[in-house]
């Protein structure tokens, strides 16, 4: 991407999360965001065809630099994924308040992209063959039980996140222990403390 496009882009990402931090992003305009954006609405259209895709976009960009971190960590799987998990944990607490509202019970907007975003991370670990997952289900196929664990615990995933937010004071350590403490034993992770 050229440097032009990357600045509206950073632009746009930042105001989308701006104005979704205080209201609904079903209540967010594409000519609200160009304007915080400082750019025309055409050129929020090279971004995205929406502003719930922008916002989701912004969302997803922080959490690859987070994934891409992780695939390139030389550290033993439970080490990695520990790190990863905190800074996951970061970025929700920065985005709290958009996160708390778009999770919504586990039928909002962003329930589906965390999940998939958490499930590809998941699977890529699976490709590497930095998490096994060695289990046998009579009559289902590997590929149908790796698919399945990964979509578990994705799922499982969000919808602790999305608890975890509703607590008057979510900490970090708070999520972890809960966290370990519920994570399957295939799972690569410390016990809890």
């Amino acid at each position: 991407m050229d440097p032009r496009k990357q600045r509206s882009q950073a632009r746009l990402y930042a105001a989308a999360l701006g104005l979704a931090a205080d209201r609904p992003m079903s209540e967010l305009s594409v000519t609200q965001i160009a304007e915080a954006a400082g750019v025309h609405r055409s050129t929020f259209y090279e971004h995205a065809d929406s502003p719930q895709s922008l916002v989701e976009a912004a969302l997803t960009a922080e959490l690859d630099l987070l994934r891409d971190a992780l695939m390139s960590d030389r550290s033993d799987a439970a080490t990695s994924l520990d790190t990863v998990t905190r800074g996951v944990l970061e970025h929700v607490l920065r985005h709290a308040d958009i996160y708390r509202r778009e999770l919504s019970d586990g039928g909002g907007a962003l329930h589906a992209m965390l999940s998939r975003h958490f499930r590809g991370t998941s699977e890529a670990l699976i490709e590497r063959g930095r998490v096994a997952i060695d289990i046998a289900v009579e009559g289902t196929p590997r590929s149908d039980v790796t698919d399945a664990a990964a979509r578990f615990l994705a799922d499982g995933t969000v919808g602790l996140i999305d608890g975890w937010l509703r607590l008057p004071h979510p900490q970090v350590e708070q999520f972890l222990r809960l966290y370990a403490a519920l994570l399957p034993d295939w799972w690569p992770h410390r016990p809890a403390v």
